[in-house]
Order: C-alpha cells, then sequence, then structure tokens
C-alpha cells in the first residue's frame, strides 16, 4: 500500500475523530450542517462540497486547521472543480497543483495587506 504525499494519507481512527471536530468547528462558524464526509483538509486549506454549489468545492484558508484552534475561516477564499479536489481519489498531482494556486495567492493577498497596513503605519 503506497502512501499519500498527505498528511492524512493513512486514515486512523484518532484522525477521523479529528475530522468530526473540524467539520463541527466550521460548521458553527459558517452556519452550514456539515457532515465529515463533506470536508478534507490538505495542505493549509479546508476543502468543503455542498449540494449548492453544483460540482465546485469551496477552499477556506485553514493552516494548521483543529477543533478550536481559531484558524477555521468563515468565508470561502477561492474555489476549485470537484475534479481538482481532493474528494476524487488518487488525485494527489490535481490537487497538488491546486493547492500551489492557492497558496500562491493567498500569500500574495497577505503580502499586500502587510504593504498597506505599513504604509498606514499600523504595524
Amino acid at each position: 500500500m503506497s502512501k499519500s504525499k498527505f498528511k492524512d494519507g493513512m486514515r486512523t481512527n484518532s484522525s477521523y475523530h479529528t475530522k468530526e471536530d473540524i467539520a463541527l468547528c466550521f460548521g458553527e462558524r459558517t452556519g452550514y450542517d456539515v457532515e465529515p464526509k463533506d470536508i478534507r483538509v490538505r495542505g493549509n486549506w479546508l476543502f468543503h462540497r455542498a449540494d449548492w454549489l453544483d460540482g465546485d468545492v469551496d477552499c477556506y484558508p485553514a493552516k494548521d486547521a483543529r477543533y478550536n484552534s481559531g484558524v477555521l475561516c468563515m468565508e470561502p477564499w477561492s474555489g476549485v472543480k470537484m475534479e481538482d479536489s481532493p474528494f476524487i481519489p488518487k488525485n494527489d498531482e490535481r490537487v497538488a497543483k491546486a493547492l500551489e494556486i492557492l497558496d500562491k495567492g493567498y500569500n500574495k493577498h497577505l503580502q499586500d495587506l502587510a504593504k498597506e497596513e505599513s504604509k498606514d503605519g499600523s504595524v
């Protein structure tokens, strides 16, 4: 059995419990009824699928996501097509590409915010 590139490539009872906790916390923040089967955490991102998204998957910044960690966002940063998401089995290459794009865009956003704050003297 080959090991996935991702940290949670091997599921254990403990990791499933953590996924349930993250789904609960995420649902509380967004107001959605979220089942653990409808979320995946990869890299710095939480991927959420729902029927109303019509085949798309919302992506939320979630660096070091864990229950009650304070890092789960209430609004998606971006989205990906289902075929580029971790909900498709054996999809590591497409997910890695999506993660790269998400990280690049989000990191640029954070750098732009830091520049604006330093111009305003807020930092």
